[in-house]
């Protein structure tokens, strides 16, 4: 009897189980275990895509992540978007795409593709055994015989560490792979939140529930790190949305302290044409200064810039100067805000960093200091941007090492 323990019972975990046993010839030579310290897995799946879990992006076979991408790519490339979503098919879950590449369940229900997960396991015979924590594993070798020890009793064929990183430790990541790997003498590689808001100065208070279709630029040390467009989310604390938080990665990964990010409230406009607006608005217009940029933008954002330009918003607007205009102007076009820090890991949705991938074969997932140990999904040094990219790789890496040690059991049963 082949035996398999998969620690964590994530995303990446329950695809690798499922891979395996549909992998092999013989399932009854096989046990394969999935181990989760929660009182039930995959909790992380139900508030993916807002509770309707977007499960993969369409361009995720070629773009959308950072770490070790060149490791990454080599699973994303042979368990594609289209493999995924077949994956999905043969155990009973349908999917529509929708803007920008993003995969959803027809169902619209993150439930779904859990119970989907969890009713194939249960079809294939996987064990889960649930509220069960693993702090200690080995190898250890009896003669030429190797076997991996999980809390120095359960010993185990082939291990399989897939759970996660150390965001959302309300979800069970708190980071134990990294200490699991250490173990067997993985390294791992400096860890941040990422997909995570961004604190700012106490300005954004007065802009709290605004919300905002900005350009943005991540400035580093005065160099321009990343752009990025899409809609801001304003809130007490600073600045969220899905483009702000693209950005929080090499915020939370920068040691430096001189980082702002440059908001271009008027997309739409150039800077003449937002000039010209706001002259013709003097020219025209009556009433007061907090009215002045409502055909163009949130009445509370336009108070809040016209504050920063030192214009009071219960001023005239036919008392506004050419150089108040113009200097309100460039501020719509480039308001510069300064970034405190990241928010930190139970805030964020993934973990940038993590187990070194140059120790592991991105053919397999398989570890090069340790046979038959193997690593998938977010305790590896790779993470996504917001649009199913994230889950795009657990179910690759977790489908390439479940693949691997299932046709490793099947040479085996072959001798």
């Amino acid at each position: 009897m082949q035996k398999v323990a998969i620690i964590g019972g994530g995303a990446s975990g329950l695809a690798c189980a499922i891979e395996i046993l549909k992998t092999v010839k013989n399932r009854d030579d096989v046990k394969v275990t999935v181990i989760e310290k929660l009182p039930r897995v995959g909790k992380k799946i139900l508030v993916t895509g807002n509770g309707r879990c977007n499960l993969t992006n369409m361009d995720s076979a070629t773009s959308g992540f950072r770490g070790d991408t060149e490791f990454a790519y080599v699973s994303l490339k042979k368990y594609t978007p289209e493999s995924n979503i077949g994956f999905f098919n043969e155990i009973g879950l349908y999917t529509r795409e929708e803007d920008e590449g993003r995969v959803y369940p027809l169902s619209n229900q993150a439930s779904s593709v859990l119970d989907a997960l969890r009713f194939e396991c249960d079809r294939l015979g996987v064990e889960i055994i649930c509220d069960y924590k693993v702090v200690h594993i080995k190898s250890v070798f009896n003669g030429a015989v190797q076997k991996i020890v999980i809390n120095n009793k359960d010993r185990f064929d082939y291990v399989v560490v897939a759970s996660g990183g150390k965001a959302a430790k309300v979800h069970g990541t708190d980071g134990d792979s990294y200490d699991l790997l250490k173990m067997t003498g993985h390294k791992i590689t400096p860890i941040a939140p990422a997909l995570v808001s961004l604190n700012c100065d106490e300005f954004t208070k007065a802009l709290k529930g605004v919300r905002s279709i900005c350009k943005m630029d991540l400035i580093i040390d005065g160099e321009k790190a990343l752009e990025n467009y899409g809609e801001v989310q304003f809130t007490d604390y600073g600045l969220s949305g899905i483009p702000i938080m693209q950005l929080s990665r090499f915020v939370s990964m920068s040691p430096s302290n001189d980082i702002y990010v440059n908001l271009d409230t008027t997309p739409d406009f150039t800077l003449d044409k937002i000039e010209n607006y706001l002259f013709d608005r003097r020219e025209f217009g009556t009433g007061i200064c907090e009215n002045l940029l409502i055909g163009v933008m949130n009445k509370q954002l336009c108070i809040t810039l016209l504050k920063e330009c030192g214009i009071a918003p219960n001023s005239k607007i036919s008392d506004l100067s050419d150089n108040e205009i113009m200097k309100l102007a460039k501020l719509c076009k480039c308001w510069k805000i300064k970034i405190k820090t990241a928010r930190g890991f139970d805030f964020a949705q993934v973990t940038a960093g993590g187990a070194d991938c140059s120790q592991f074969n991105p053919e397999t997932m398989e570890s090069k200091l340790v046979e038959n140990l193997f690593c998938c999904g977010e305790a590896l040094d790779v993470d996504g941007d917001c649009g199913g990219y994230n889950l795009q790789w657990a179910w690759s890496s977790g489908r390439t090492a479940g693949h691997t040690i299932g046709e490793r059991i099947n040479n085996a049963q072959n001798q």
